[in-house]
Order: C-alpha cells, then sequence, then structure tokens
C-alpha cells in the first residue's frame, strides 16, 4: 500500500523531531486537532483540497491559522511541508500511524472491548489490570456497545481476539445441536 508506506515514512521523520524536542504528545494532539478542524469544517476541507487554489495560498492560510492556535514550529512546518508536497489527504493516516509509534515507545496496548452495556468503572480496572498482567504494558481501553453481544464481551488485544460473548456462545450451541 503505497499511501501506507508514505504515512509511516512523514510519521516516522515527526515521531524523531517530536522525541528530540521531546514534544511528542503535544505534536500528536495539534496533528490531530488540526485534521479535526478540516473534517468539521466543510470550508476549510474545500479550500485546502481545491484544485484551483494554488499552494502559496494554501500555505499562507494554513500559516496564519496554525499560528493563531498557537502551534510549535515544529507541527506548522509538517503541515505547511504537507501542503507544499500536496500530501495533505495523507494526514489521517500519518495521525495513525504516529499514534501507534508513540505508544509503541510508551510501552501502551490499545484494548477494543465489545459489550451488550457500557462497563462499569470497576469492570474497565478489572479488565485493564488482567490484560496489562498478560501483556505487561499500560493498557489503553476503548470502549464499544453492541447491544448485538447480548452479554459478555468480546476484547480485542494486537490481532488476538477474545470473544466472551453470549451471542457466540448460542451460535456454538446452534452449530453443535444441528450436527448432532
Amino acid at each position: 500500500m503505497i499511501g501506507g508506506s508514505l504515512a509511516r515514512r512523514y510519521a516516522r521523520a515527526l515521531l524523531d523531531i517530536g522525541q528530540e524536542e521531546k514534544q511528542l504528545r503535544r505534536i500528536l494532539d495539534e496533528v490531530e486537532g488540526f485534521s479535526g478542524m478540516i473534517s468539521g469544517t466543510p470550508a476549510l476541507h474545500e479550500m485546502l483540497f481545491a484544485a484551483e487554489a494554488n499552494r502559496r495560498d494554501k500555505g499562507e492560510w494554513l500559516d496564519a491559522a496554525v499560528t493563531k492556535l498557537g502551534f510549535l514550529a515544529t507541527t506548522k512546518n509538517f503541515l505547511l511541508l504537507l501542503v507544499d508536497k500536496k500530501r495533505l489527504e495523507v494526514l489521517p493516516q500519518i495521525i495513525v500511524e504516529l499514534r501507534r509509534m508513540i505508544e509503541e515507545l510508551e510501552g501502551v496496548e490499545r484494548v477494543e472491548v465489545t459489550s451488550s452495556s457500557a462497563l462499569s468503572p470497576a469492570q474497565r480496572d478489572q479488565l485493564s489490570a488482567a490484560v496489562a498482567a498478560k501483556t505487561g504494558k499500560k493498557i489503553e481501553l476503548e470502549e464499544k456497545v453492541d447491544p448485538a453481544v447480548l452479554g459478555g464481551m468480546i476484547v480485542k488485544v494486537g490481532s488476538t481476539v477474545y470473544d466472551g460473548s453470549v451471542r457466540t456462545q448460542i451460535l456454538q450451541i446452534r452449530e453443535n445441536l444441528q450436527k448432532g
């Protein structure tokens, strides 16, 4: 995937600079904030991605906007580079890669948990502790609620899925009854 390798290269460069400046999390927050502004403001999106607008005008507008927002020079220069190279459309992928790289450096494991209703704080703490003990990493839970799960939960750690949902158990019982 060309976009993926390109995003990794840009993210790696931003990671290296952020490490040197000891501003990794702030840079990530700023590029995420800018990306959110683009997707949440149709006029801004149209202006930055319009083929008829020239790079200089886009760059001047971007420079003024991020300076007003108090972005670091590193973040501003990075965003200007993306505009200049016509790579702004890769920004969401760059953010995903940069977040993954930072979390890897910090020893954080992002865990996706899907349950039929929101987890209680005690359940969240217990699940985090269990996964942390198994992985040896700090856990960042991403909760999703899906009533179709019926009960129990589905936990995704990296590429491993632990499916303890009632729905899956019912489906397995049904399969066993049909076989028997």
